[in-house]
């Protein structure tokens, strides 16, 4: 049976750097981006002809990646049918593993109840700093990329309101999640984009080893692989938006400073972390 490796994270996380580590070094895998973006589900538009072709005779319904909303719109309306399929498949191919990535407000908190509930999986849980994080989300938001795109140069202006509703409906989400997952009985990875990702690639890689260590092995690849590139090049993001010496003292008024430079907290088997 397929073991299922789901990442839980918000945008702009290295959410992308992960699933490109584990597409390298992990062997008889499938490995997927956001099965369940409204727009496409990512991935699947890399697999080959056969893997497609499998996945329709295992589902009933054309396959057509050209065809990406309609076909996002057949995950997200039933996940679970459409996962035990693409497990099938795995099954077929020989394959021990499928992974993928779920994001807030891709699905209802109840469908990702019933995934976590209904497959054999280990649930990692990826954060980053709550501001950083914002800004990095605002300016993606802006210029419509989000990858390979140097972002430093825009400095937008963003509030207060904006970014707490963010910050914590992400905790919310996260904090469900990760309950839910103990509850099934699950395995809770934790993962920190600033601790773990936010590093050159050898060194995110070994740490994303140790993460999984007792699921499964990874094994080091070409390093070079990974682009050495980054999107925003300045460290601090009060200095990467236009009104950032407003938003410290609005912050720091508000005794939010604090809160600002932390991840959300996860519920792991020994408390929050």
């Amino acid at each position: 049976m397929v073991h299922h490796l789901i990442l839980l994270s918000s945008g702009r996380s290295g959410t992308h750097l992960h699933q490109t580590m584990m597409r390298n070094g992990l062997e008889k895998a499938v490995v997927l981006g956001e099965l369940f973006n409204p727009s496409s589900p990512f991935g699947l538009e890399a697999q080959t002809p056969d893997f497609i072709a499998m996945l329709e005779e295992e589902s009933g319904i054309e396959v057509d990646p050209g065809k990406a909303r309609a076909l996002a719109n057949f995950f997200r309306d039933d996940p679970v049918f459409m996962l035990s399929a693409l497990a099938r498949v795995c099954d077929r191919l020989g394959q021990d593993y499928l992974c993928y990535s779920i994001l807030p407000k891709q699905l209802a908190g109840r469908s990702i109840e019933d995934i976590l509930f209904r497959f054999d999986c280990t649930c990692t849980f990826l954060t980053r700093q709550r501001f950083a994080r914002y800004v990095s989300l605002v300016k993606a938001r802006q210029l419509g990329a989000w990858k390979w795109v140097d972002t430093t140069s825009l400095k937008p202006e963003i509030t207060m309101e904006g970014f707490l509703e963010d910050a914590r409906s992400t905790d919310d989400w996260f904090q469900f999640l990760s309950e839910r997952a103990l509850t099934a009985g699950l395995d809770v990875r934790h993962l920190s984009y600033g601790s773990n990702l936010n590093q050159p690639a050898r060194t995110a890689f070994y740490s994303l080893q140790r993460k999984y260590e007792g699921i499964c092995e990874l094994s080091a690849f070409d390093f070079s692989l990974i682009p050495d590139f980054k999107q925003e090049r300045e460290a601090d993001p009060f200095r990467s938006i236009g009104n950032g010496e407003h938003m410290r003292d609005a912050l720091h008024q508000a005794s939010l400073l604090d809160y600002a430079f932390a991840e959300p907290a996860v519920f792991s088997a020994d408390g929050y972390v």
